[in-house]
């Protein structure tokens, strides 16, 4: 397999609780960050795959990895070190694993602003709130998805950050 993404993302598989489910499974500790965060908080964006920001340590990176390859997740990028990014390929979709997304300094400030979101009987995730992935977003300088992150926020109740 290439080790980029392949066609166009409408031709992606994309089942992003299939992964969820195994890496609570696994016992991955871990922050959904991205585009299935927003949307599980009310954003209208299309997303294609998922983001997430692991909690740094031997044993939840060794635990993320089995939960990987129980999907059958090949590495798209190489990755160096704990700290480094990797994206994965999975046939339930891509996943793409940000160890310090931009515009926080650690995990436990990323965590600490996540919100629980209980997506069944036995399947509970934290998610970034819309705040915080606002804010990484505006790290990154990528506004494209800013208005309808804004959008979500005023539904919520909440207001930008500063």
């Amino acid at each position: 397999m290439s080790r980029e993404r392949r066609g166009e993302w409408q031709d992606w598989p994309f089942e992003p609780l299939a992964v969820l489910r195994a890496l609570n499974g696994h016992g991955v500790e871990y922050v959904l960050i991205g585009g299935v965060a927003a949307v599980l908080q009310g954003s209208p964006l299309p997303t294609y795959d998922i983001d997430i920001t692991p909690a740094p340590g031997a044993r939840n990176r060794a635990r993320l990895l089995a939960a990987l390859a129980d999907l059958d997740g090949t590495a798209l990028t190489d990755p160096d070190g704990e700290q480094s990014d990797v994206s994965f390929y999975t046939p339930f979709g891509h996943v793409d694993v940000h160890h310090r997304p931009a515009g926080f300094t650690s995990y436990t400030e990323l965590r600490r602003g996540s919100r629980p979101i209980q997506l069944e009987p036995n399947l509970m995730v934290h998610a970034s709130s819309l705040r915080d992935i606002i804010r990484s977003r505006l790290a990154l300088g990528d506004d494209r998805q800013l208005p309808a992150l804004e959008a979500a926020l005023e539904l919520d109740g909440s207001t930008r950050p500063t």
